[in-house]
């Protein structure tokens, strides 16, 4: 785990933290300040090479050359210098006022190595209540990863106080290495650390009688079946495939006990329902799904610490009131940042003309993607609402734009008019301009696919499913042959949903949250990719899917060009 390299860095030049010798020599200055420069550009083997003969013991630089040696040699993954040069740090000068980082950094590098008791030992050695937040998320991230039983139960008996090593155990014991005879281990773990007694004891109880869900979704019981039917065919959809996922896991030896109660948008019945004593037993809870509920289910979530997911929603509000709350979407916020940044890293100038309706969905949706393309470095040529209702306006929009020097056009609008305009304006050009914009695109009946295919358009596609692909098909089978009908997206998020989040309580246990963080970012069984981290290192799981499929057509097929990696 390689703490956040910029926050290394300024911990470092913290003005008195390093004052540097006055006296140093110029040539010496210039190959440490050549060293900086080259970690900044992650040019880590470089970064080595220009900063080793500083950390001779007489140099009057030593001292902060052989901490960023080290920190481009973990960087480089090269454990072995990274180790020796902080273990000569620590020798030849032990009063150095970084020494905290120095000794932050040498347990990450022993973590690294697997030398689990000396990076536990060496942490134990910092004082700096300024890092103490930092080491702990540190344990927690290594201890997470470390599977083997005898070793954990080791470091348990030479860390009898931590509280971190401990609750990290019970995880792990309530998390599949449960045996009736670690009843009383649990019991004074918990007891000893005061940890919460519902969330390792209640699970301990019940091991072995399966992965307890309940669905929390308006299925409209009490109204007319031919209304509800027609209104609510989504909630059945979606229920649909869940209930086919169940079966799935079932056959793989996962037992799922899935619970619903027809919860809409009156708040008595979701009050009620979420007070109900079974509830407190479930290991996780889909729904509700409207914005009214939201903060009964945040309330529910955090007394109890059972996570909540909401399997339909785009809006990141509803998972702010708790840390237990999760949407199974990507928001609004994530679809656009991802998106800025594909169109940052893929087109050329870095510049931007960015057009958008009036809409509130449209107007957050461009104002994330403008502050997140600008915050990566790129430049924002223009930046214009139109309203597509006004044909004669909306098309003035698009002829009046200077497209010189501009690197992409992003059209955040689903509107036939703004579309139809769009691909007006590209077809008159003699080259090709990259247009991002939503996959609605692909739907609306006055563009065919092959003009699409004829630009060099860019879809943002959330929901996006390969419906050639072997596990679509064999869905598509299943499904249809069990309800004599098509699924539909509902259907397909359905059974994603289910099958992903029971396969994470099935192998980390109840912690839905550190499940999220050490799964990362992988393919689904449909889905082309699921996950709750963004690459950077965190001990904690965004709140909603950040990854986001960016589609575009390729001889009439539609194919991901930003894939997962797994």
């Amino acid at each position: 785990m390689k703490r956040n390299f910029w926050k290394h860095l300024a911990a470092i030049l913290l003005a008195g933290a390093l004052a540097l010798p006055a006296s140093a020599q110029q040539n010496n200055e210039v190959r440490y300040n050549n060293g900086k420069i080259l970690l900044e550009q992650q040019r880590f083997d470089q970064a080595m090479a220009e900063l080793m003969p500083l950390t001779d013991a007489g140099n009057p630089y030593a001292p902060e050359a052989s901490y960023f040696y080290a920190l481009a040699a973990l960087n480089a993954s090269k454990l072995v210098d990274a180790n020796l040069m902080l273990q000569q740090l620590k020798e030849q000068h032990p009063q150095w006022q970084g020494m905290p980082e120095a000794q932050y950094l040498l347990a990450n590098v022993l973590f690294e190595r697997n030398n689990y008791e000396q990076a536990l030992a060496e942490l134990r050695l910092i004082k700096s209540s300024a890092l103490r937040s930092d080491a702990d998320g540190l344990k927690r991230y290594y201890l997470n990863r470390l599977n083997d039983r005898t070793t954990f139960e080791k470091l348990l008996q030479l860390n009898p106080e931590d509280k971190i090593v401990a609750q990290a155990f019970a995880d792990k014991l309530v998390n599949g290495w449960y045996r009736p005879q670690d009843k009383t281990i649990l019991e004074n773990l918990v007891a000893r650390h005061n940890l919460d007694r519902n969330r390792y004891l209640r699970t301990s109880n019940r091991n072995g009688q399966g992965i307890r869900i309940a669905a929390l979704l308006p299925f409209q019981l009490n109204q007319d079946p031919n209304q509800s039917a027609r209104k609510n065919q989504f909630v059945n959809d979606l229920y649909a495939g869940m209930k086919l996922a169940q079966d799935s896991l079932a056959q793989l030896g996962i037992q799922v006990n899935l619970y619903s109660y027809d919860v809409g948008t009156d708040t008595a019945t979701a009050r009620k329902t979420l007070a109900l004593p079974e509830m407190r037993q479930m290991d996780l809870v889909i729904g509700p799904i409207y914005k009214s509920a939201a903060p009964l289910a945040a309330r529910f979530a955090t007394q109890h610490n059972i996570p909540v997911i909401n399997p339909l929603t785009q809006d990141l509000e509803v998972a702010q009131n708790s840390q237990q709350v999760y949407l199974f979407e990507s928001s609004i916020a994530t679809q656009a940042r991802q998106a800025a940044s594909y169109a940052y890293n893929n087109f050329s100038p870095k510049t931007v003309t960015i057009l958008y309706e009036g809409a509130s969905s449209d107007t957050t949706f461009a104002r994330y993607y403008r502050q997140h393309f600008i915050s990566l470095g790129g430049k924002v040529k223009a930046y214009k609402k139109i309203n597509s209702a006004q044909a004669s306006a909306t098309a003035s929009a698009f002829t009046s734009l200077d497209l010189t020097n501009i690197g992409h056009l992003a059209v955040f609008s689903d509107k036939m008019t703004a579309a139809v305009n769009a691909m007006s304006l590209l077809s008159g050009r003699p080259e090709r301009l990259p247009l991002i914009t939503y996959d609605k695109w692909l739907e609306i009946n006055q563009i065919s696919l092959r003009q699409l295919d004829n630009q060099e358009i860019y879809f943002i596609s959330p929901k996006y499913v390969n419906r050639m692909s072997p596990a679509t098909n064999w869905f598509r089978k299943r499904y249809t042959a069990k309800y004599n009908l098509p699924p539909s997206a509902y259907a397909y998020a359905g059974f994603e949903m289910l099958f992903y989040y029971s396969n994470l309580l099935q192998q980390y246990g109840s912690n839905l949250s550190q499940a999220l963080v050490a799964s990362g970012v992988k393919p689904g069984v449909l889905y082309q990719g699921i996950g709750y981290t963004n690459g950077t290192a965190s001990t904690e799981p965004k709140k909603d899917n950040q990854y986001v499929p960016i589609t575009k057509l390729e001889n009439l097929q539609l194919i991901v060009v930003n894939p997962t990696f797994y």
